[in-house]
């Protein structure tokens, strides 16, 4: 028989196959980098949800500076663009939290009942923040620690408009939160950790347990009162919400009064660590710039002793203080960086 000529059919279909090949290739690529970043805008009820990348889990970076009361300084090598920033003095004065959903020149200071206030961090960059000379961030010679976090799928950051209705959700987080922060624009901030039951949550700055605020920590965001705090007609509330991960942990311990005591378990060293007792008695939180004895509140009281004593490989040590470790419960929230 006659040799056959190769299958013109087949002289086509390999380059095809070849060009198949190189696009799944880059297909791959393409999907492991949608897996890490993506674009969220949404109103949803109401609700407004900050806009820009998304990374998968969530960015987090602690660090110092000493102020020096120049307007417009930039506070760079941040490594991100933050969709958070809590700025807080290791002297007496309250500490200040921006979110990306805040706009223009305006910052929440926490602990009080004000309006969100202009010259303190005064817009957030791409690699870092600006602040003005408000002493609460740029007091000449002062000490002053910065948590920045770009937000991922650990972490939210939204507003909504209150309307007075009770049993209001949030809704369109995107995940159920295991802890929540709630700030008004001229209202308190209000915190809800996962481990809290029934309708209870506390101001930011501490103290004991109030209803009718964060009322419930649902699937999809989180249920409010009709209290002023958190829902007054016409005020824009600004949120924060994370996500139990890899890279946060929230849980509860029964203080034991006992010095240096490690509360282990995290699963991670944190960066950041945030405690508050279920009793009236301030919250307290230490970054990881944070050297030595220290802890810091977000109130406007310095810096203190024997509270969170240190960040450890497995979670954190507390020492003896009261707003730390005496017989009664602790709700905690552990975060740590998510990378790249």
């Amino acid at each position: 028989m006659p040799n056959r000529r190769p299958s013109s059919r087949r002289t086509v279909l390999l380059p095809i196959l070849a060009a198949v090949l190189a696009l799944a290739v880059g297909a791959g690529g393409f999907l492991a980098a949608l897996a890490a970043t993506f674009t969220d805008q949404a109103q949803v009820g109401g609700n407004t949800f900050s806009t820009g990348t998304w990374v998968t889990g969530m960015r987090l970076a602690t660090g110092t500076y000493t102020g020096n009361g120049a307007d417009n300084r930039a506070i760079t090598g941040v490594g991100f663009r933050p969709n958070v920033v809590f700025v807080k003095c290791t002297c007496g004065v309250s500490a200040v939290v921006r979110t990306s959903t805040m706009s223009g020149d305006a910052t929440k200071v926490i602990g009080t009942l004000t309006a969100l206030q202009p010259d303190h961090v005064q817009s957030l960059d791409a690699d870092g923040f600006t602040i003005g000379t408000s002493t609460r961030v740029n007091t000449n010679s002062n000490t002053y620690h910065w948590v920045a976090m770009k937000a991922g799928t650990d972490l939210r950051v939204g507003s909504y408009v209150g309307d007075g209705t009770d049993n209001r959700s949030i809704a369109g987080v995107g995940f159920q939160p295991v802890w929540v922060v709630t700030m008004g624009d001229g209202d308190d901030s209000w915190i809800r950790p996962a481990s809290v039951t029934g309708d209870a949550s506390y101001p930011m700055d501490g103290v004991s347990q109030f209803t009718d605020r964060i009322q419930a920590l649902e699937a999809d965001g989180f249920q409010i009162g009709s209290n002023a705090n958190v829902n007054e007609l016409g005020t824009t509330f600004h949120y924060i919400a994370w996500k139990a991960s890899a890279n946060v942990k929230q849980s509860t311990y029964v203080g034991d009064g006992t010095d240096n005591r490690s509360i282990a378990g995290v699963g991670f060293q944190p960066l950041m660590v945030w405690v508050k007792r279920d009793s009236n008695n301030q919250a307290t939180w230490r970054p990881a710039s944070i050297s030595g004895d220290l802890s810091l509140y977000w109130s406007g009281t310095a810096a203190n002793l024997n509270r969170i004593q240190l960040l450890e490989p497995d979670g954190f040590q507390v020492g003896t203080d009261v707003q730390v470790n005496t017989t009664d419960t602790y709700y905690y929230i552990a975060l740590k960086d998510g990378g790249p």
